[in-house]
């Protein structure tokens, strides 16, 4: 009988057993490599987004909004927490009652579409027939929004790296050099080659 996942089999000799297990061990550290380096790069992404101002708990939220196969999870905790708001006397307003059931269909349409859209999501993955009134409304959503997106982020874009290169210079102009450990690295090579 060949030997299950977790069967310590008592067909194996040592060696084989070793050779086995240092094979896994192999394949999961290349694994665990590839993942550290893939952490790197999201957490890379995440700080630039914090220094462009985005709040990171809010990318998360996007992120949940975005994944979430059960809308309305998301639905009822944003009531609970509006509710909860009301007990401090934050000023949230009567939002809990607000019912996206309600909404009309050509609406939600358009919506989707627009989320679709600020996703760059493929134009094909329009969810209804594009000759209805909800195709076309999703249709127009997606693009309405691509074009917004590409407009504005250009726009962000722009300023953020007006905003680096203003910082850049700054900090250019407020160096004297004369405190700069570099300076004194290079100046005990230039003794040293004497």
């Amino acid at each position: 009988m060949p030997a299950t996942i977790g069967d310590n089999s008592k067909d194996l000799t040592p060696a084989e057993q070793k050779a086995l297990f240092m094979h896994h061990l192999g394949e999961i550290l290349k694994q665990t490599d590839i993942c550290k380096a893939e952490n790197a790069k999201r957490l890379a992404l995440r700080k630039q987004a914090k220094a462009d101002g985005i709040v990171l708990a809010d990318i998360d939220f996007g992120l949940r909004c975005a994944q979430i196969e059960d809308q309305q999870i998301i639905i009822n905790e944003q009531q609970r927490r509006a509710q909860i708001g009301q007990y401090f006397a934050l000023p949230i307003g009567a939002q809990t009652e607000f019912d996206f059931d309600r909404e009309p269909a050509v609406d939600r349409a358009r919506r989707e579409g627009e989320r679709a859209g600020y996703e760059a999501a493929s134009p094909n993955t329009n969810p209804y027939d594009e000759n209805s009134a909800q195709g076309r409304a999703w249709a127009k959503g997606w693009k309405e929004a691509q074009a917004e997106m590409a407009a504005n982020l250009q726009s962000a874009m722009e300023k953020k790296q007006a905003d680096r290169a203003k910082k850049a210079a700054d900090l250019a102009a407020a160096d004297d050099g004369g405190n700069d450990p570099e300076d004194d690295d290079e100046a005990d090579l230039a003794e040293t080659a004497e």
